[in-house]
């Protein structure tokens, strides 16, 4: 069972396809897909449960028990909803709560995931960590270290799929590594799923790729943490966000302000978020995203450098959109129009 405030769907389905192509028989939903009593009112035999679960989810949750927990990150995220950090948190941490014999699995590179993964009560701990060789297993220059199944190993990743690129999915990809170990999946099957891997829309896709420019569209990116994480590797970015806002503070976009050629902001809480950066980033603001269309159009045509466009409102959609997958079905329709491509 898989939950964290970024990139749970994309670890889910990572397993799930690797599972799959071992041939065993997986069911893969929860938050994404099927619900999972699907399984159960069909009376399908499944060897394994992939299951994305989300906080309001994981509030209704008593008695759970799973072979695999996975708290994958944890950042401030459905504010309207919960009193503070720490109720949101505690939320989260039911999916761990009943686990005493299967495997939890915690990040070590966000303050709140770190603060957990200290905790005595957890049982069957697997510390991971994208830069800190002081967790079991970490990530460095595509190559896995493991401290918890050998003393000290490093492994290849290998080859990573278009769709797995995006620095964010690096948590996705060690997660996944943690789990194939678990389960006995061999390594060539775990290579192979992350070298294949096809991605879910709007999260983190690469629609265009040239030698001058870069375009990607993560709609999903509905909190400014989900937006920082795209930046992180990421140069001369011509960023789009906007919408609705879930959290007031948008500061923390300014730990990228190496990143950011130009920010373009649209929607209800465009002035919200205007006035914490402007002084620090050339930014710009619009209405309606066409607009910022129109606009970035110009504006790369005058760059002589590599650019990449990075759609990452970090901001809900509801302010012009049903959902996120309607914003970026619209966006990718914008920039087919504008870019002709």
């Amino acid at each position: 069972a898989i939950t964290g405030t970024n990139g749970k769907s994309t670890t889910t389905k990572l397993i799930g396809d690797i599972l799959k192509k071992n041939n065993f028989k997986t069911f893969v939903g929860g938050n994404i897909g099927k619900p999972l009593c699907d399984s159960f009112i069909y009376n399908q035999s499944y060897k394994y449960h992939v299951i994305e679960l989300s906080s309001f989810q994981l509030e209704l949750i008593k008695n759970f028990h799973t072979t695999i927990s996975i708290i994958l990150n944890l950042s401030a995220d459905h504010m309207d909803r919960y009193k503070n950090m720490k109720d949101y948190i505690n939320q989260k941490k039911n999916i761990i709560n009943n686990n005493y014999n299967g495997f939890n699995i915690i990040s070590l590179d966000d303050k709140f995931s770190a603060k957990l993964s200290k905790s005595e009560k957890i049982k069957n701990k697997i510390i991971f960590s994208l830069n800190n060789s002081n967790a079991d297993i970490y990530i460095k220059d595509n190559f896995i270290y493991d401290k918890y199944f050998f003393s000290n190993k490093k492994i290849l990743i290998g080859k990573i799929a278009k769709d797995l690129k995006d620095n964010s999915n690096l948590q996705n990809i060690i997660v996944t590594y943690i789990c194939c170990k678990i389960l006995r999946i061999p390594l060539k099957i775990f290579q192979s799923g992350i070298r294949n891997f096809k991605g879910l829309p709007y999260r983190s896709k690469i629609i265009f790729e040239s030698n001058k420019l870069i375009i990607i569209n993560n709609s999903k990116a509905t909190n400014i943490e989900s937006t920082v994480n795209n930046l992180k590797n990421l140069k001369n970015v011509y960023l789009i966000m906007g919408g609705k806002a879930k959290d007031e503070n948008f500061k923390k976009l300014l730990r990228c302000t190496k990143n950011l050629n130009t920010v373009y902001i649209y929607g209800e809480s465009a002035h919200l978020i205007y006035k914490q950066i402007y002084k620090k980033i050339n930014s710009k603001i619009f209405n309606k995203l066409n607009n910022v269309i129109n606009e970035i159009y110009k504006d790369i045509n005058r760059s002589d450098t590599k650019s990449v466009i990075l759609f990452a409102p970090g901001c809900t959609s509801f302010d012009q959109y049903e959902n996120f997958e309607e914003r970026g079905l619209h966006f990718d329709k914008l920039i087919q129009k504008q870019f002709n491509i």
